[in-house]
């Protein structure tokens, strides 16, 4: 038999909290397939799931050879490739509008949106605030997504690329009514 190592091109995904190797296929990396014979099939995968740069490691398997021959014509080595790559996945925490009274701090009772959240991942601590707690001035109403938060990603966060955004708030003036307390003092012509 032919000596024959297959493997798969590099491949260049974003996350999607898989370890799924869509777009590979067998590909010859040593020795000769020779005119007529053809590879057929195989099994493709990450070994994880986490973001690299051209260290991401695809198993290969289940490569046939069809040679008219059973594959009997060659010995087949399936190898993995070692240089493949898994880009971040863009992930937004979106501040949402909201409206309150003054009260003297920069609380927002809303509720973050979150877009690009993959698989069984979670944002965990997340919550917003006015960016100042005046009715008037720079940022007097804009919403701001707080710090603090945790992507749950199995990857400490690097599976994504995440960005923040803002939005419109109103901070509405409290009423308040001033009077004096009671006077009590002796006649004085005035």
């Amino acid at each position: 038999p032919a000596a024959l190592t297959v493997s798969t091109a590099n491949l260049n995904r974003m996350y999607d909290g898989t370890t799924n190797a869509t777009g590979a296929a067998p590909v010859v990396t040593g020795g000769t397939l020779f005119a007529g014979d053809t590879l057929a099939g195989g099994t493709f995968a990450f070994t994880n799931k986490n973001v690299g740069t051209g260290n991401k490691t695809v198993n290969v398997s289940g490569v046939t050879v069809s040679d008219g021959n059973a594959g009997a014509n060659y010995t087949l080595t399936q190898a993995a490739n070692t240089t493949s790559t898994i880009t971040q996945a863009p992930l937004s925490l979106n501040a949402v509008t909201d409206s309150k009274t003054y009260n003297g701090n920069t609380n927002s009772s809303g509720v973050v949106s979150i877009t690009g959240l993959v698989g069984g991942d979670t944002v965990t601590g997340l919550g917003q605030s006015f960016q100042s707690k005046n009715v008037l001035g720079a940022n007097a109403s804009t919403l701001q997504v707080n710090g603090g938060y945790t992507v749950n990603d199995g990857n400490t966060g690097g599976n994504y690329n995440v960005t923040t955004n803002t939005a419109a708030g109103t901070i509405n003036p409290a009423a308040l009514t001033v009077s004096t307390a009671n006077l009590n003092r002796m006649y004085d012509g005035t």
